[in-house]
């Protein structure tokens, strides 16, 4: 089955990632499949990623949005920490900054 021919059904992308799970080598399933090892190492990751989600009575989609959110939080807080320092540098060297 070619990755840019057909369509993947999750059924069959489950029965592929559950043999990377049991120890096959990701190389081999790769090449039988005709699917690049990136695509399959992402399919592993966001099934785990799945499964942890549904333990913790959550969907895949919420817990990605939680990540997005915390990351936007961080990068605000960088970027006020940034502007806090230009506003600091600036009054030192008699300049003035807003």
């Amino acid at each position: 089955m070619s990755e840019k021919q057909d369509r993947w059904s999750s059924h069959k992308k489950a029965e592929v990632v559950l043999r990377l799970l049991r120890g096959e080598s990701i190389d081999t399933v790769s090449r039988e499949y005709s699917v690049t090892v990136e695509t399959l190492t992402r399919w592993r990751d966001d099934f785990i990623e799945a499964g942890i989600a549904g333990l913790k009575g959550k969907t895949l989609e919420s817990v990605r949005i939680s990540a997005l959110e915390k990351k936007v939080g961080q990068q605000a807080m960088e970027l006020e920490l940034h502007e806090k320092k230009a506003k600091f540098i600036g009054t030192r060297n008699g300049r003035s900054f807003k």
